[in-house]
């Protein structure tokens, strides 16, 4: 296990660390504190802090005030991120969860300011850098996992992560984690991510990555977008909020000079892909129960050269059985129910006989997999007129990134 240790960017924020600590001590030995103490407490502390109600927040406004002023406000939010992750049930986290989420929101254009109230790189902190687990030391469902292509990492705090967006390259790339600890899936609203290559990890670039709850209501995971400036070995590190405050985890990525699908800017392959012409029944299209048949209309191939933006998804409705598999082609048909012709919208399932395989058959994979480079489970692209990839989802995409591509792209080539 390698360690990765982050040059101090700024020499305040070890500081504000030591501080959050002392408060977090102070918390607990005044918890049983009598009403003196807080008396006292309340009559240092400004105006704002008196609205609080437990007393270690007097004390926390003192702190702030004696740090730097720009550390105030990061501070704070500190303070609301691991109060957010003490408890697994909702109704507790509410208001601070909020906090983060709302705060995240509000500075999506400038990820390193937000990523240093959520638990960021502290001054020269060492991290330790884990590896994809072996194989054999995984369970069934997570063999699985690894078996449709997505790496899978095991810390020594407990956490399991999985990554659900391994093919990657130079370049801007979507980031997608599955993040399992003790108590189950990791749902906080908004985290903190720290990346940087190996090589120079002075270019770290830190990021707010979001949790996207699937359709189904129980699964879900943290996406983000990271600039892999070079390739080679990188570093991604996920500031999890515990008990604790935040526990980094520290993942080995290695990124090749190119992805094996399509990335954005590269031509989208004119695979033949069936249509309800092709086949007697819809069914022999899809292993979903209930395709929509507005998905089947035109080929990969046809939709290349129609002059038109078209969104097409790689996915095999009838067998989503992993955590990163989702209603992908259900999201599809709500992306053509709101753009209607102003673009084509293509289905391709994975399996060649999808009628064979629901009864139980061996399932034969379709070729056009291997003619788009598609080595895990479920894909978005979409495309613009010329037949060029514009955005690409590796693993499952919620409706709202999809429908946001997809409308850029329409106001751009409207403009």
């Amino acid at each position: 296990m390698n360690r990765c240790v982050i040059p101090p960017p700024h020499s305040w924020k070890l500081e504000l660390f030591l501080i959050f600590a002392l408060v977090v001590a102070f918390t607990v030995g005044c918890s049983s504190g009598g009403d003196d103490q807080q008396q006292q407490a309340d009559q240092q502390a400004e105006p704002q802090a008196q609205q609080q109600v437990e007393p270690a927040a007097a004390q926390v406004q003192m702190q702030e005030q004696q740090a730097q002023p720009q550390a105030a406000e990061p501070m704070q939010q500190q303070q609301a991120a691991p109060a957010a992750a003490d408890s697994a049930d909702e109704s507790q986290q509410d208001a601070p969860a909020q906090q983060a989420a709302d705060s995240a929101d509000s500075t999506e254009e400038d990820g390193s300011e937000q990523a240093d109230s959520m638990g960021g790189m502290d001054d020269g902190m060492a991290v330790a850098i884990i590896e994809e687990a072996p194989y054999d030391t995984l369970s069934p469902r997570l063999q699985l996992l690894r078996d449709s292509g997505y790496p899978v990492y095991v810390s020594p705090d407990g956490y399991t992560i999985a990554l659900g967006t391994p093919d990657l390259s130079p370049g801007r790339h979507r980031v997608s984690v599955v993040i399992e600890g003790p108590p189950g899936l990791v749902e906080f609203p908004a985290l903190s991510v720290t990346a940087l290559p190996q090589s120079a990890p002075a270019e770290l670039q830190e990021v707010i990555a979001r949790f996207a709850r699937f359709p189904d209501g129980v699964r879900g995971f943290h996406v983000t977008t990271v600039d892999f400036t070079r390739a080679g070995r990188w570093n991604l590190i996920l500031h999890i909020p515990s008990e604790d405050g935040f526990t980094p985890v520290g993942l080995a990525l290695d990124i090749p000079d190119d992805t094996a699908a399509p990335s954005v800017g590269d031509p989208a392959p004119p695979s033949h892909s069936r249509t309800l012409i092709d086949v007697a029944n819809i069914a022999d299209l899809s292993t979903g129960e209930t395709p929509d048949p507005g998905l089947y209309l035109v080929s990969l191939a046809d939709a290349v050269a129609a002059d038109k933006p078209f969104v097409v998804v790689f996915a095999s409705p009838g067998f989503c059985t992993n955590a990163f598999c989702g209603p992908q082609a259900e999201v599809l048909s709500e992306v053509r129910s709101m753009y209607g012709d102003a673009a084509n919208y293509v289905h391709v399932d994975l399996y060649e006989n999808p009628v064979e395989v629901r009864l139980g058959a061996d399932p034969i994979e379709t070729p056009i997999l291997e003619e788009w480079g598609l080595h895990t489970d479920e894909w978005t692209f979409v495309v613009n007129a010329d037949g060029i990839v514009t955005a690409r989802f590796e693993a499952f995409a919620p409706f709202a990134e999809v429908e946001a591509a997809l409308g850029e792209l329409l106001e751009g080539s409207e403009g």
